[in-house]
């Protein structure tokens, strides 16, 4: 695991040994005490979750005695080992290159916000390239692909840090249902870009660059503008070949942030300082569990643990399987103890189950051995009516089912603001446009700016991060039907975003906006 590499840095392995001369006057010296080392001294922010050291001295009794100050080591600056391992970075840079370089510097808030969102991944990211023997400039490359946010999403259905699309991660492993999606998980979608990296290069027979083209735009386009270029007598480099305007820009972007990186003096950059140590520590769960109970007994922000655990799309993790938490380190612990001493039954409120041709609410409730009411009042049900899809949640014997029982514990007050919506503000609270429609008697989707909604919903705090805004391209065959279904919209919203009418047939190329919750899709 992760948190248990015990290699040394790079930055330690290269440090410069003393010359002899150094050495003597040392000795000369005798009642002074040493200067320290050539190392400048680094501050960490309180946020991280390493603090740097303090010098500790040895004996301050008397200061004239020759007592020397030691210091404990310096921790580790990962940017340095990042740029330890570079391979790709050419010392002629293209114009492409500079180009990019200097939209870079044009825009410093751009650079201060994706270093941001790569502290609690790259060290990990860094760590996999390291230990498969490939560049360290490709722990930069999420920058690229996803502003290292674990939760982006793209027109092409790509997600998660490395942007895989739905049938390249099924190629290296990585399942999506409705519990999980393996391209948001970070161990397992880095291992897999590590893995696919590492074809790509041996395909390309160890040209760097053409196996990025082929990561981006695909190993077919590139093989195709080769071959083309061979065939009329040119160069079939990556500089050379007939490449999407996306790729072309892609390489050099990479290529750009590893220069900025390999010398930030130079162009009057500041980098943030990371550590050379793992940010996250791993939990393995082996039955289903509550997430909202994993942050109350850890005591870590619901936000902090959306951002480390992006793949899991429900409040529990899946009911079959092994499965993996991450947690900022030293937070784990008691999380560690609730496994070790309590029954795996008690982790859950509640067990999901998907509606199917023929279901009844009496059969169900019969199947799980509750009362039918106690159905009916966990899920916010009016009548037995139920459609085939509908998810039901199904209290285990001994948790009572009430309208304001386990998940739904507290009632807020919510001011509609202009651009709202049911649906977005059911995202918002974890709730469904139904129970808000029933807890504030709407007749209709339509709200009013400054009207006042009451929504019940869980006692975490609800997750506004998780709201994506997406500029979605309509493709051929596709309906308001379909989209508002794939997304998990309605299409009253869908239509009211984009002032379209519902009759209204949608032409390919069209773009529509939506509001989507990151992690549903």
């Amino acid at each position: 695991m992760l948190c248990e590499h015990k290699t040394m840095p790079a930055y330690f392995l290269r440090r410069p040994k003393p010359s002899l001369s150094l050495t003597f006057a040392l000795l000369l010296l005798g009642g002074c005490v040493l200067a320290p080392s050539d190392s400048t001294e680094l501050e960490v922010g309180t946020d991280s979750p390493i603090s740097a050291t303090e010098p500790v001295r040895q004996d301050e009794s008397d200061p004239a005695s020759g007592a020397q100050l030691e210091t404990k080591p310096q921790i580790p600056d990962l940017w340095q080992r990042i740029r330890s391992g570079y391979n790709l970075t050419p010392e002629a840079l293209p114009t492409s290159v500079l180009k990019q370089r200097d939209w870079y510097l044009r825009n410093p808030s751009y650079l201060a916000t994706v270093f941001s969102r790569a502290e609690p991944f790259i060290y990990y990211v860094t760590d996999e390239l390291d230990r498969a023997g490939l560049p360290l400039e490709l722990a930069l490359l999420p920058i690229v692909e996803s502003t290292y946010d674990p939760l982006a999403y793209s027109h092409s259905h790509a997600v998660g840090l490395w942007q895989f699309i739905p049938s390249t991660a099924k190629s290296f492993g990585l399942r999506r249902d409705r519990w999980y999606d393996g391209r948001r998980d970070v161990i397992y979608s880095t291992q897999a870009a590590v893995k696919y990296l590492t074809y790509l290069h041996k395909r390309f027979d160890g040209n760097w660059l053409l196996a990025l083209a082929a990561y981006n735009s695909g190993e077919g386009n590139v093989r195709k503008s080769i071959k083309r270029n061979r065939k009329l007598g040119k160069k079939a480099d990556f500089w050379s070949i007939k490449l999407p305007r996306e790729t072309r820009n892609y390489v050099p972007q990479l290529l750009a942030l590893a220069t900025l990186i390999e010398d930030p003096e130079k162009y009057n950059i500041t980098l943030p300082f990371i550590a050379d140590r793992p940010y996250f520590e791993v939990v393995e769960i082996e039955s289903q569990i509550d997430l909202n109970r994993v942050i109350e007994i850890t005591g870590v922000k619901h936000t902090a643990f959306t951002k480390l655990n992006p793949a899991y799309r429900r409040s529990t993790t899946p009911p079959q399987g092994k499965h993996s938490l991450l947690l900022p380190v030293g937070s784990a612990e008691p999380l560690r103890q609730l496994i070790a001493t309590t029954d795996p039954k008690t982790w859950v409120p509640h067990t999901e189950y998907l509606v199917v041709s023929g279901d009844s609410l009496s059969q169900i409730a019969q199947r799980f051995r509750i009362p039918t009411q106690w159905l009916k009042n966990k899920n916010n049900l009016r009548s037995d009516r139920l459609q085939i899809g509908q998810i039901l949640l199904i209290p285990h014997s001994g948790h009572r089912a009430t309208s304001n029982s386990n998940s739904i514990t507290k009632a807020s007050v919510y001011r509609v603001k202009r651009g709202d919506s049911l649906s977005a503000i059911a995202v918002q609270y974890k709730t469904s446009v139904e129970a808000l429609k029933r807890s504030n008697d709407l007749a209709t989707d339509r709200l009013q700016i400054g009207q006042k909604l009451t929504v019940h919903h869980s006692a975490a705090e609800p997750k506004p991060d998780n709201v994506r805004k997406l500029s979605y391209r309509v493709r051929r065959g596709d309906s308001l039907y379909l989209i508002a279904e794939k997304f998990d919209l309605t299409i009253g919203d869908i239509t009211r975003w984009n002032r379209i009418n519902r009759n209204e047939f949608l032409q390919p190329g069209q773009r529509l906006t939506l509001f989507i919750n990151a992690l549903r899709i």
